[in-house]
């Protein structure tokens, strides 16, 4: 959902950071396809499993199995090269949309570190940047919710792969 004034300047850095990279299955089918790589060996090298917790009204909780990009030990993503995402024709869906992804419109503190890390965001007329989520992130959450409900959230049995032990994280961890 590109911005009116809003030219990325290939900077790399929200490649970098705290900040998590949710891949759906079909952006692990992409990236594996990408690689000339089995799903198994896609997963091993570039993902790690994590389970969201994420509080529901009325005190209950739901559980979300995810793969997340991988990071280097500075917080890199692990295909950032010169600057350059080696993996542009296959990216996640979250990579392509950003830095207009949920937490842009969500989260003030996320919101302003952005701003103060992307030049291209403030070269670009805020009165241009869009003021909510696309429908698009939107509906690629509830089609993945769809399927994770369709397989009992066996995320295994959706990318035919085996996965380690899941860590979890708490949605508050996120801000």
């Amino acid at each position: 959902m590109p911005a009116k004034g809003f030219v990325c300047r290939r900077c790399g850095a929200c490649c970098r950071g705290e900040g998590s990279v949710f891949l759906y299955p079909e952006d692990i089918v992409a990236i594996a396809a990408h690689l000339a790589l089995p799903r198994q060996e896609t997963v091993d090298r570039y993902a790690d499993f994590v389970i969201l917790e994420i509080p529901e009204e009325g005190g209950s909780w739901l559980y979300l199995p995810y793969l997340v990009l991988r990071k280097d030990e500075a917080h890199t993503c692990l295909f950032l090269r010169e600057r350059l995402c080696a993996i542009h024709d296959a990216k996640p869906a979250q990579c392509r949309e950003t830095p207009f992804v949920a937490e842009f419109f969500d989260d003030d503190a996320w919101r302003a570190d952005l701003l103060r890390a992307c030049p291209a965001l403030r070269e670009a007329d805020p009165a241009s940047l869009p003021a909510a989520v696309g429908l698009a992130t939107a509906d690629r959450d509830h089609r993945y919710r769809d399927l994770l409900r369709e397989h009992a959230y066996d995320l295994e049995r959706i990318l035919s792969v085996t996965l380690p032990a899941p860590r979890l994280i708490a949605a508050a961890e996120l801000s």
